[in-house]
């Protein structure tokens, strides 16, 4: 009897350890919108340091307007909720219960993890802490360089105020605090790095060419700004890329016979240490991979240091889904794939196994784009070139744009597509699970698919080449492929 009752107890403690841990890992989302609401997403949330692509969550919202919705998080994430496409910008810990009202003038944010929020909706109405301002004055005023630089400083201090004010009358936790910090030393740095680029492109000046005052070189320095502490903020690994990849270019410009990928993989190993330089790593595989390119350098060298358990599950899953592509190529893409949700110009329901059974007999030439993408605009007359050039022969080009839907868009993608036929686009943008299948993380990107929808390639030949003429070889292709040579 008393082993019974073990056994009984031990179940009972593990039931509660994997309720403790499933809830450690969760922030648990919910609350009311207006009726009208057409879409709740929220948007760039990092599961963990070493999530390299962060995750778009989409909200079923009831006729009464209600909503709820479970996010895996292991650490605090600032992300983005996306309201009809008003953004504002948003943070989660794990085991927060967050409670949203949201009426046509104000959000109110309450339960555990509010106060971030509620902070950062109240920073958002200040315009001295407004990014955006300083941009587009950036671009459209004119400036000497240290006006770039005392801007900078007048946003970062106004952001300071703002939350010192707040903190005092509603304390925001030592977490949030310290995230905070962080985030404006990174965005201070971000900054100074864009002033630079934006300057020169105001100015048509080669970025090169641009003196930036010795006062401000130290932004510049990787070991000076490495710290692992810095991994909690999501654009931090981009700020060290870009320093590493303008010292990278400096080399080369005085020695071009060095490989680019070796010497990128040089610095970073040797300037960077600890986990910054393990997740470095796991970023660049992770970009090379969604690249169709496997580099067995940059992958021995991450073996011989990986050590975080995230960094080596998010490799591991990303070589998984490599692999998996080459075994998609000449047969049929699973199910789940083809229940890619898209919706039509008159913005009917429909799924990719839809797309591929209304065009079985043809070639298809599936183009994913965006209205903001400027490559994609400049192919388009390419692509109508090529398509012209085929009339007669069973081939049909078909455009998926990844943006969202709007009052005006399939006027602008007729437009920029120089046609209408054939447009669709994606219900959930970069999170369909078509992209997520093949790693799209960029458009333009093209896929061929044979008469019988079998897939023949997840990165064809795009209808321009580098030199920005009409690509004869993609016109071949497609000839050969329909069996009409």
């Amino acid at each position: 009897m008393k082993k019974s009752f073990f056994l009984i107890g031990v179940t009972i403690l593990l039931l509660i350890s994997c309720t403790h841990n499933k809830q450690k890992n969760l922030a648990v989302i919910k609350g009311t919108v207006p009726k009208e609401t057409n879409s709740l997403k929220f948007e760039r949330i990092k599961e963990h340091t070493a999530d390299m692509y962060p995750k778009k969550y989409f909200v079923q919202i009831d006729s009464s307007g209600n909503f709820e919705i479970e996010i895996p998080v292991q650490q605090l994430s600032v992300g983005v909720m996306n309201i009809n496409d008003k953004r504002y910008d948003f943070a989660i810990a794990p085991n927060d219960q967050i409670e949203i009202k949201v009426d046509k003038d104000n959000i109110i944010y309450s339960g555990k993890g509010a106060e971030k929020n509620n902070f950062l909706y109240e920073l958002s109405k200040n315009d001295k802490c407004s990014l955006d301002g300083i941009i587009n004055s950036w671009y459209n005023e004119n400036h000497e360089l240290k006006d770039f630089f005392v801007m900078i400083d007048d946003y970062i201090n106004s952001r300071k105020k703002e939350f010192e004010k707040f903190n005092k009358l509603y304390p925001l936790g030592a977490d949030y605090t310290n995230y905070f910090q962080i985030e404006n030393e990174l965005v201070y740095i971000d900054l100074y790095q864009y002033a630079i680029t934006a300057y020169a492109i105001k100015n048509n000046l080669p970025i090169s060419s641009v003196n930036i005052p010795q006062e401000y070189k130290k932004q510049f320095n990787l070991k000076s700004l490495q710290d692992d502490k810095n991994l909690i903020y999501r654009d931090y690994l981009t700020i060290l890329d870009n320093i590493i990849y303008s010292n990278m270019e400096k080399i080369i410009s005085k020695n071009n016979s060095i490989n680019p990928d070796s010497l990128t993989l040089s610095i970073a190993m040797d300037s960077l240490s600890g986990q910054t330089r393990e997740h470095y790593l796991v970023k660049s595989i992770y970009y090379d991979l969604c690249h169709d390119k496997y580099d067995s350098t940059l992958m021995s060298s991450f073996n011989k240091i990986k050590s975080n358990k995230n960094c080596i599950s998010f490799v591991n899953k990303e070589l998984e889904k490599f692999n998996k592509k080459k075994e998609m190529i000449g047969v049929n893409l699973s199910s789940e794939i083809l229940k890619t949700e898209l919706r039509d110009t008159s913005n009917n329901k429909k799924t990719l196994a839809d797309i591929l059974k209304k065009y079985k007999g043809n070639v298809i030439y599936l183009d994913i784009w965006s209205l903001g993408c400027g490559p994609c605009r400049e192919a388009m007359p390419f692509s109508k070139k090529i398509k012209e050039k085929l009339k007669g022969y069973p081939v049909e080009f078909v455009y998926i744009t990844v943006d969202e839907y709007s009052d005006i868009l399939w006027k602008e993608v007729f437009e920029v597509s120089l046609g209408k036929e054939n447009h669709y686009r994606f219900e959930k943008g970069f999170g369909a699970k078509l992209l997520e299948a093949f790693s799209i993380i960029a458009v333009p990107t093209y896929l061929m698919f044979d008469k019988e929808g079998k897939l023949l390639s997840y990165k064809a030949e795009r209808p321009f080449n580098n030199m920005m003429q009409e690509n004869p070889e993609l016109e071949r292709i497609l000839i050969a492929l329909s069996g009409n040579m």
